[in-house]
């Protein structure tokens, strides 16, 4: 079976954060993926994954925090719900894709969230 263990983010300095304590539970949950093999099971754990990123929708970036108010600030908020909206849509296909006995499609799926993730990443996250 091919795991979807590529979609793994990596742990920061912001885990202490509300918004970091939600990307580390969604991390938890797709670490959990490189050691199931049944299906419904992988299914619950990306539905963890879609629980956390639904409640990491609601937060704000700490860079985006420290951003003086005005347009600027006004657009990359916009700009990171959409990539968490675009985030926990490939959850939900990764979901059914589980569901459906097609662990590949659901590898694919989470292979391609590295773009994504590396594109919030470098948006959201200071430099460490």
């Amino acid at each position: 079976m091919v795991m979807a263990a590529s979609m793994v983010l990596p742990l920061s300095a912001e885990t202490e954060t509300p918004l970091g304590k939600q990307m580390d539970a969604m991390n938890g949950a797709i670490k959990g993926l490189r050691k199931e093999t049944d299906p419904a099971k992988c299914a619950a754990l990306v539905r963890e994954a879609q629980e956390a990123a639904a409640k990491g929708f609601s937060e704000v970036p700490e860079l985006v925090k420290k951003m003086p108010d005005g347009a600027e600030k006004t657009k990359a908020l916009a700009e990171y719900r959409k990539m968490m909206g675009k985030l926990y849509v490939s959850l939900c296909e990764m979901e059914i894709a589980y569901l459906d006995g097609k662990a590949e499609d659901a590898a694919a799926i989470a292979a391609s969230l590295k773009d994504l993730k590396k594109a919030g990443h470098d948006k959201f996250m200071e430099d460490e």
